[in-house]
């Protein structure tokens, strides 16, 4: 059994990846379209990768 799980959604996985949240904001008729990057990383398994926003976190970080 693994220590290690997704910081997103909790899956125990020994192929974690760090990376950071983007929160995406669709345009409206009143604003334009919008991201957001959060500052902290977390590790994320490859379902979370595939399934939301993110950037991967470079090694020099």
């Amino acid at each position: 059994m693994t220590d290690r799980v997704c910081e997103n959604c909790a899956f125990p996985d020994e192929e974690l990846v760090l990376v950071r949240r983007v929160y995406l904001t669709p345009e409206a008729w009143d604003r334009p379209a919008s991201a957001q990057v959060v500052e902290e990383a977390e590790l994320w398994c490859v379902s979370c990768r595939s399934q939301y926003p993110h950037e991967a976190v470079d090694d020099d970080d």
